[in-house]
């Protein structure tokens, strides 16, 4: 009986995400509000990160049309969910460099910069409200197809020590290898953090009492959160120099705070390597 209690059902698992994911969508078409919108966000890639695992286990049960079909509308839905998303923390890092004693020119760079955002964020919701429109039904029969095809093994376990173990081998493979620009490329920096973001979804398949697997989620969820802050003052910083020009005041604290973020990203990216 102790064994069962630490070992992960993925099937089980990926009904949950799914009835999640129509709860999302239902609250965002209401209002796509920050809350919201981060929830569908989350779930899209729960689920994508559920399939990605599923791949990896043998003897499963035919299920690539429905699958596929899937893919391609959460893909689409969390990309219009980010791009709402990304501005949300966008807005929170502004107010940030800017507290009651900050001066009058910065505070009025920092207000240009928001209200431009804020109409980039209503035209993104509109947008994400749209899509959602289009394709919650199809994509709600496609993953009812995709659970049905799996019906036959549902009850697929795994132990704590073979979640670990797959997680970490996935995490493995789907890491980019260093490019030639060296290991300071953004890109391959961003990489590195959503490959720690599915991994960490993967291995937050076990039960909370399952020790090994959740210290392995929380590592990987380090890694992600301070890859994804180092990754949001970059942006905003790129963002800021575009639109307000690399003399700005909020410009040089947006870039400074993009620094200090990926010192704290390096640290985390030596432990998980070391």
């Amino acid at each position: 009986m102790a064994a069962t209690t630490t070992s992960a059902y993925p099937i089980r698992f990926l009904r949950e995400q799914v009835t999640a994911l129509e709860s999302a969508i239902t609250l965002c078409l209401a209002d796509p509000k920050a809350r919201p919108v981060h929830r569908l966000r989350t779930t899209t890639r729960r689920i994508e990160a559920q399939l990605a695992m599923l791949e990896t286990l043998a003897k499963l049960p035919d299920r690539r049309r429905a699958e596929r079909k899937a893919r391609r509308m959460l893909k689409k839905i969390r990309r219009a969910a980010g791009a709402v998303r990304d501005i949300d923390v966008q807005l929170d890092l502004i107010d940030s460099i800017v507290p009651e004693d900050t001066p009058r020119s910065m505070k009025s760079n920092a207000g240009k910069l928001r209200k431009e955002l804020e109409a980039e964020r209503d035209d993104h919701s509109i947008e994400l409200v749209k899509i959602l429109q289009r394709r919650q039904s199809d994509l709600v029969l496609a993953l009812e197809d995709l659970l049905e095809a799996l019906k036959p093994v549902e009850s697929l376990s795994l132990s704590a020590t073979e979640l670990v173990s797959l997680a970490e081998r996935w995490f493995t493979e789907n890491t980019p290898p260093e490019p030639r620009k060296g290991a300071e490329d953004p890109d391959y920096l961003h990489s590195i953090r959503k490959a720690a973001k599915l991994t960490r979804y993967i291995a937050e398949n076990a039960p909370k009492r399952a020790k090994r697997p959740r210290r392995l989620a929380e590592s990987f969820e380090r890694l992600q959160q301070s890859g994804g802050e180092w990754h949001d003052w970059l942006v905003l910083s790129e963002i800021a120099e575009d639109k307000l020009g690399g003399s700005s005041p909020v410009t040089g604290a947006l870039t400074h705070r993009s620094r200090v973020a990926l010192a704290a990203y390096r640290r985390h990216l030596r432990e998980i390597s070391g």
